[in-house]
C-alpha cells in the first residue's frame, strides 16, 4: 500500500539529488561567510582568496583573480558599447558595419586568448593570462620555478602560432 508512494523515476531521483546537492554546497558556503562575517557582498571574491596560508601564493591568485576579473570587464565593456551601435535606429550603417566587425574581430581575439591560456596550461603551468591588444600579445604565466631559456621559447613559439603575432611579451608570476 505504501510502496507506491515512494516510486520514482529515474529523472525525479536525479532532480532531488541535484536539489539536494545544491542545498549542501549553499550551506557551506553559507557557514564559511558566516565564520568570516561578510559586510560587503562585493568582497565575496577577496574574501574567499583571503583564506591561503601562504602570502605568496595568495599575492599571486590575488593578482590572477583581479586581472582576469579586469579583462573580463573590459571585454564586456567593449561587446556593449558594440552591440549598442549595432542596435541603435539612428546610427548609419557604416557605424554599425564598423561595430558589427569589431563585435566579430572581439570575439576572435578571445577565442585565440583561450586558446593561447589552455595551450599554456597543457604544458603544465598552473595558470596563465593572455591579452591580445591591436598588434602585441601579452602573456603572464604563473610559474613556481623560474623558465628556462627552452621553456620561455616554447611559450613564445606556442603564442606566435596560435595568434600569428610576433610582437610578444611573457611576464611570468611566482
Amino acid at each position: 500500500m505504501y510502496r507506491g508512494i515512494f516510486k520514482m523515476t529515474k529523472k525525479q531521483f536525479g532532480i532531488i539529488f541535484t536539489l539536494m546537492a545544491l542545498i549542501v554546497c549553499v550551506g557551506v558556503l553559507s557557514m564559511k561567510l558566516n565564520e568570516r562575517g561578510l559586510t560587503d557582498p562585493t568582497d565575496l571574491g577577496a574574501m574567499l582568496l583571503e583564506n591561503d596560508t601562504d602570502e605568496e601564493t595568495m599575492s599571486t591568485q590575488d593578482y590572477f583573480y583581479n586581472l582576469r576579473t579586469k579583462k573580463a570587464q573590459s571585454d564586456d565593456k567593449i561587446k556593449s558599447e558594440m552591440k549598442a551601435v549595432t542596435e541603435d535606429a539612428s546610427a548609419s550603417q557604416e557605424a554599425k558595419d564598423i561595430a558589427n566587425n569589431s563585435l566579430i574581430q572581439k570575439a576572435q581575439l578571445q577565442e585565440q586568448e583561450s586558446r593561447v591560456e589552455m595551450g599554456i596550461m597543457n604544458k603544465g603551468y598552473e595558470d596563465a593570462i593572455c591579452m591580445i591588444d591591436s598588434n602585441k600579445v601579452t602573456v603572464y604565466v604563473k610559474v613556481k620555478d623560474a623558465p628556462t631559456t627552452e621553456e620561455t621559447a616554447s611559450l613564445q613559439q606556442l603564442v606566435e602560432d596560435i595568434t600569428t603575432l610576433s610582437d610578444i611579451q611573457i611576464e611570468t608570476k611566482k
